[in-house]
């Protein structure tokens, strides 16, 4: 399916969602549950069910706020603003603890040319995990959502600018991070 027919598949299910016809919510649900979900969990250092709770209040939300939302093509960055929302109210319930990176790894890491040092997934995880949040969320928006700087700025309500910024200290925090050094 293309980009497009896609994006006009996912706001018919929108409209007709906003119209009461609950299989259009659970196909939404489908479309939309696991990236919310992948969202949450690159975002969340928590047990999968703190993860499921949030995601519930998420979904929650959606299906009581779908009624008031006047255009169908900008769903998407209001999902996934509501998403960090409630992610970041769960952060301010519970302040999660940061992992500490494998000191050893970050060291193998500290090579001269980035582009040749190789990072696992599960280093990349502990390395986003070692960053605020705020340049978390950018981060996994734009590339694991593949959202565009516009997308990201309407999700988390701040403007281009700040986006382009905290993109920028975003990357280099993380660097920093994957590498064992303080910026």
């Amino acid at each position: 399916m293309s980009s497009t027919t896609q994006k006009l598949y996912e706001q018919t299910l929108v409209l007709r969602s906003q119209l009461g016809d609950e299989r259009a919510f659970e196909e939404l649900l489908n479309v939309y549950g696991p990236r919310l979900r992948s969202f949450a969990k690159k975002m969340m250092q928590s047990s999968p069910d703190t993860v499921e709770d949030v995601l519930q209040e998420v979904w929650l939300a959606i299906y009581r706020g779908l009624p008031g939302l006047r255009d169908a093509a900008t769903f998407r960055t209001w999902a996934f603003r509501i998403a960090r929302d409630r992610i970041f109210r769960e952060y301010r319930r519970r302040k999660p603890a940061e992992l500490p990176l494998n000191k050893e790894r970050a060291d193998e890491l500290a090579v001269d040319d980035a582009a040749d040092s190789e990072v696992d997934a599960e280093e990349v995880r502990r390395g986003l995990h070692a960053i605020s949040p705020e340049h978390r969320e950018v981060l996994v928006l734009c590339f694991f959502e593949e959202m565009s700087y516009l997308e990201i700025a309407e999700a988390i309500g701040a403007s281009l600018g700040t986006v382009r910024s905290r993109i920028h200290y975003a990357k280099r925090a993380l660097r920093h991070a994957l590498e064992g050094t303080t910026p």
